[in-house]
């Protein structure tokens, strides 16, 4: 039989450095030690465009792994052990790797890279109450529903963060590295709850229900935040309609609109199920709309905390273009349902509406129902 175990480090090294799929690299780094010691960090091209993973939620109270499931390979294809995600939402922040971990009671809120186990402490929810804020329920009051890195932390200190908070109304903060507390600010009156954000060509931008876009711009390390509001043409009235979400999404350094419409399942549930998405153009200057029904081989992955744009070209046979692979987001909907979110997830065909099933079984949450998350060293 074959020692594996004593194969050549130079050899390994050269092998590790052929794995161009997360997922396999850290499958590879625990078959023995030899080969974990040729599978560092720097033997792996942190360039290669990934496949997001869906994050499924921890199944019992004393479970304190997460499985990843792949649709590569069509299974849970990692098991980690993450006491940090235990029992806290967990939603991805648009740098790759990288999602925003908070507990339910609102003591402990981190950024936290689940696949190098790195965590980075933030202040906690309780941080953000004003005394004089109207009386809103206190566990519903601070809960953060959007968070935007403006960098990736694995790579730099010199980021920023946004967060939106109590989003029925227009609640913002940011925090830097250093920073004590949250920074709260505001970006006008009267524009609505944020439904989405981006970090789009050095600036953060937002979309509220009542259809305005938000741009939020730091000019330098120290700066304090500068917005504009631009108010979207909706001809459609998409911004008066029930049961809907939006998100926003760069592809080929255009800013798209994504509109997710649902119903609910019957006249005696809340639960609300997913029936079409319709994409949009948005011109980021004088606020028109432009209607898209094909998005070319570029597949969206959406759910909480935004959406993704993948190159399916990078993955051919795995996803389809013009594609909109979904998670169950109906936060507000799915808090009151007796198992929580997790049902409504698919792959929405964008040029005949036809809905299709990825994931094979049942995942249910309150907490954390199944997110997309994007793998990173």
């Amino acid at each position: 039989m074959a020692d594996w175990a004593g194969m050549p480090h130079n050899l390994l090294v050269l092998i590790a450095n052929r794995v161009k799929v997360i997922e396999d690299f850290i499958a590879f780094n625990c078959v023995c030690n030899s080969w974990r010691t040729a599978s560092t960090k720097d033997n792996f091209d942190i360039f290669s465009p990934q496949l997001p993973l869906l994050m499924l939620p921890d199944d019992d109270e004393n479970n304190y792994y997460r499985e990843f499931y792949s649709l590569s390979k069509g299974k849970v294809s990692r098991k980690l052990y993450l006491p940090e995600a235990k029992g806290r939402e967990c939603f991805p922040s648009h740098q790759v790797g990288w999602v925003l971990t908070q507990s339910f009671d609102g003591e402990k809120v981190n950024l936290f890279n689940p696949f190098s186990r790195t965590q980075i402490q933030l202040p906690n929810q309780f941080a953000l109450i004003d005394e004089d804020d109207e009386l809103i329920e206190q566990e519903e009051y601070n809960y953060i529903r959007n968070a935007i890195l403006s960098a990736n932390p694995s790579f730099t200190s010199d980021y920023v963060l946004v967060i939106a908070y109590n989003t029925d109304v227009n609640h913002l903060a940011f925090w830097r590295p250093g920073d004590i507390n949250w920074n709260k600010f505001r970006i006008g009156d009267r524009v609505g709850g944020v439904s989405d954000m981006i970090y789009f060509k050095g600036q953060f931008y937002l979309v509220t229900w009542s259809g305005a876009l938000g741009i939020i711009d730091f000019q330098g390390p120290n700066s304090v935040p500068e917005s504009n509001i631009i108010y979207l043409n909706d001809d459609k009235k998409l911004f008066r309609q029930h049961s809907t979400q939006f998100y926003l999404v760069d592809v080929n350094d255009a800013l798209l609109l994504v509109a997710r419409f649902g119903r609910r399942r019957s006249n005696a549930s809340r639960a609300l199920e997913t029936v079409k998405f319709e994409v949009y153009e948005l011109d980021v200057v004088k606020g028109n709309m432009k209607e898209i029904n094909n998005l070319g081989d570029s597949t969206f992955f959406v759910g909480c905390n935004g959406a993704t744009s993948i190159d399916s070209t990078k993955f051919t046979g795995v996803i389809k273009p013009n594609q909109i692979y979904f998670t169950d987001d109906w936060f507000d909907q799915n808090y009151h349902l007796e198992c929580g979110g997790g049902k409504d997830m698919g792959c929405y065909n964008l040029q005949n509406g036809n809905i299709e099933s990825f994931y094979p079984k049942l995942s249910l949450s309150h907490i954390c129902p199944p997110t997309w998350v994007i793998p990173s060293l």
